[in-house]
């Protein structure tokens, strides 16, 4: 993914933001250089990856697929009772843009719509890791929606619409779209402590390139503050 591209999705993600009136914590605008400035006093932002992240997932296709995300807090995942014990994230997706199908190993998360058009999740359960983790494209999906139990078909969708929610448990496969005729989201996520790298289960499975250095990063990722 080129840096031009996600300079420009972080500059839209945070005008987005004002626009639905979400605000940001100051480090949300933070430069590179700040970020080394305070190296000394952000060890424990840098360890739990707090800040920006921007993927295309590999596609090359930024506008359809894909999501600015900004992590607010989290906490530690081999040492939860040292410091913060849940994780909260912002998503912002353009209209239309679908983030794909994956589940997470360990990580219960609170999928909010927090302002702006509808966005609309997909579900599937998934086999288990003896038959490798393949979509269950058969059985029915029980979840929570906002503390109300509801059943989903395989491959059904839930349309969550500004203020309401959907929860999402371990291995449970799920897609997001922003659905395009109802505009911009700013999707919010409060889950279990996390880590990113290693919790994700992609289907099919999807590997990240290196960023293609185009242009000076404007903002920093929370997968790249200088050590």
């Amino acid at each position: 993914m080129k840096r031009s591209v996600i300079n420009t999705g972080i500059d839209w993600a945070i005008d987005t933001c004002k626009r639905f009136r979400c605000a940001l914590p100051d480090f949300a605008y933070w430069t590179p250089e700040q970020w080394e400035e305070k190296k000394a006093s952000t060890d424990y932002m840098r360890k739990v990856a707090l800040g920006w992240d921007v993927t295309d997932y590999d596609t090359g296709d930024f506008e359809k697929v894909g999501a600015v995300l900004f992590t607010l807090r989290n906490g530690e995942v081999d040492r939860p009772e040292a410091g913060t014990v849940y994780c909260e994230k912002y998503i912002v997706m353009k209209a239309g843009q679908l983030l794909p199908c994956h589940f997470h190993y360990f990580k219960t998360e609170d999928i909010i719509n927090r302002a702006g058009g509808t966005l609309r999740v997909y579900v599937w359960n998934s086999t288990p890791e003896a038959d490798g983790y393949q979509k269950d494209l058969k059985s029915d999906v029980h979840l929570m929606c906002d503390g109300q139990a509801v059943t989903i078909p395989a491959g059904g969708y839930v349309d969550i619409k500004a203020g309401n929610s959907i929860t999402l448990t371990p291995h449970i496969y799920h897609s997001f779209v922003a659905v395009q005729e109802d505009g911009d989201l700013v999707v919010g996520e409060v889950s279990r402590v996390n880590d990113d790298a290693a919790d994700n289960h992609f289907n099919p499975p999807v590997n990240l390139p290196p960023v293609a250095e185009d242009e000076p990063a404007r903002h920093q990722l929370c997968g790249g503050y200088k050590q």
